[in-house]
């Protein structure tokens, strides 16, 4: 018995026909060629191996093994012999071409394929054997029929033009089966929704001002757009009017599709046109109340403006602003008035604006009080409240300013003091301004206590008697008669 020793197999040379470097090498991939080496080495020296010493040997996975076997295979040089464990039989090229008289392939269903795809391209473009091997593996590895595979590539050609790399479609095949294409009809239905997906993309760039094929990645954010989204192609076009800032793009789109998905159910056309005219609308009117208020519009102006209109519509928004402005009003102290307003059953444009311009001239007046009586300050919720208790007392305009100079001379409060001269005078029937001549204050002691003083069982401070003179009194009984 004669063998050779192992560590001399390591110095030895396995042959390789030049019919397989010319005829088969250009058209098939490197780890498939690894592959057959590998197993032509180990063949030659009649060594037994199994398919995961070939993947640890050669750093390749065991799948990657097995399609690379089934590519020798439609090649004609090897056969699968038996399943478990997989066993398998090599042919030399020489010995197959001169028995089949090709070099190319041996399996029918393959040969059949290929001269279906070289027919599809024909003339206008050079198919190599490695092309028609990949397309094949859309039949074998991802499991479509061959007609569907003929039909994805007749797309491509009319999509991408005749010099597409086939590669390229390869992730369109996986979707298909994904999507469970089986036969010519439901590879219709999906290949009509990929043309008008093309079709879309194609607009949208145009729309930017962009002549040019779509990109993988643009056609993808188109089908997530009109499949996953549910917008149709018009509602997309529609969006590009809101890419106003910076350069358009499909990912400025994008961003743009999601927030308007995010606040509004409209995904037609017509429903997304008039929901972003809505939105301008609220844009101008939210914008107009913000322009009043004369402060800066926060990041938040929508979201507040939002919530203002729930508490009041936006003509008496427009009415309180143009008054919160002009008194310098915070936005809290803005909702304030609103919810102010709201409490006293003004909820109308018109009715609001004759409440505030009330408020406005009875700020104006009091400014005019505080300046005759010596009162810091500006006017206050409070001191309305007074001019308004005034006047319901009967008290006029003139009376008032009279009585703010009377005031001028207390010390402490002078609105305190214009209130208790105010309510003197009319306890005394004072209605007219020539009936309050300026009270004279007492050089000391008390001041005399007239009858007109004596009302509803009060007690008067030596302050509150100082308000009036004892001869204004006396006028007043005169008038009275």
């Amino acid at each position: 018995m004669f063998e050779m020793d192992k560590e001399a197999f390591r110095f030895g040379a396995t042959s390789v026909e030049n019919s397989f470097i010319l005829d088969y090498l250009p058209h098939a991939k490197g780890d498939h060629v690894k592959v057959y080496l590998w197993c032509l080495m180990k063949v030659g020296a009649g060594e037994a191996f199994t398919v995961e010493e070939m993947s640890r040997d050669l750093y390749l996975s065991v799948p990657d093994i097995e399609a690379a076997l089934r590519y020798w295979e439609r090649r004609a040089l090897c056969v699968r012999l038996q399943d478990n464990p997989p066993k398998y039989r090599f042919y030399s090229p020489t010995q197959q071409a001169l028995k089949q008289g090709t070099p190319l392939m041996a399996d029918d269903g393959y040969v059949e394929f290929a001269e279906n795809v070289y027919a599809l391209f024909g003339e206008r473009r050079k198919i190599t054997p490695s092309e028609i091997a990949l397309a094949w593996e859309w039949v074998e590895e991802v499991g479509l029929s061959q007609e569907v595979v003929l039909m994805l590539l007749s797309h491509c050609i009319t999509q991408r033009g005749v010099q597409f790399a086939l590669k390229n479609a390869e992730p369109l095949a996986v979707r298909m089966k994904e999507e469970n294409v089986i036969g010519c009809d439901d590879a219709d239905v999906f290949l009509r929704h990929e043309q008008a997906v093309h079709d879309g993309a194609k607009k949208v760039l145009a729309r930017m001002g962009k002549r040019r094929k779509a990109s993988e990645d643009e056609l993808n954010l188109y089908r997530k757009w009109v499949k996953e989204w549910q917008f149709d192609m018009d509602a997309v076009l529609n969006a590009c009017a809101e890419m106003t800032k910076g350069d358009p793009s499909f990912g400025y789109l994008d961003g743009i599709l999601n927030g308007l998905r995010s606040r509004s159910t409209a995904r037609t056309g017509v429903q997304l046109r008039q929901h972003m005219e809505q939105e301008q609308k609220q844009k101008e009117q939210y914008m107009q109340v913000f322009s009043l208020l004369k402060g800066r519009v926060p990041a938040t102006a929508r979201r507040l403006y939002d919530q203002w209109v729930q508490i009041q519509p936006h003509d008496v928004l427009v009415q309180a602003a143009r008054y919160a402005g002009n008194m310098g009003f915070d936005l809290v102290q803005y909702e304030g008035l609103l919810e102010q307003m709201k409490a006293l059953g003004i909820a109308e444009g018109e009715k609001a604006e004759k409440y505030l311009q009330e408020k406005m001239d009875d700020a104006a007046f009091l400014r005019k009080v505080f300046a005759r009586c010596g009162h810091r300050g500006a006017p206050a919720p409070a001191d309305r409240k007074l001019l308004q208790k005034w006047r319901g007392m009967g008290m006029n305009d003139e009376l008032i300013l009279q009585a703010a100079e009377q005031a001028a001379m207390a010390e402490g409060s002078k609105m305190a003091y214009l209130d208790k001269v105010l309510q003197a005078w009319q306890e005394a029937g004072v209605t007219d301004v020539s009936q309050a001549r300026p009270a004279k204050k007492p050089a000391s002691g008390k001041a005399k206590q007239v009858s007109a003083q004596n009302y509803g069982q009060r007690e008067y401070t030596e302050e509150q008697l100082d308000l009036v003179s004892n001869d204004l009194f006396d006028e007043v009984r005169k008038n009275r008669g």
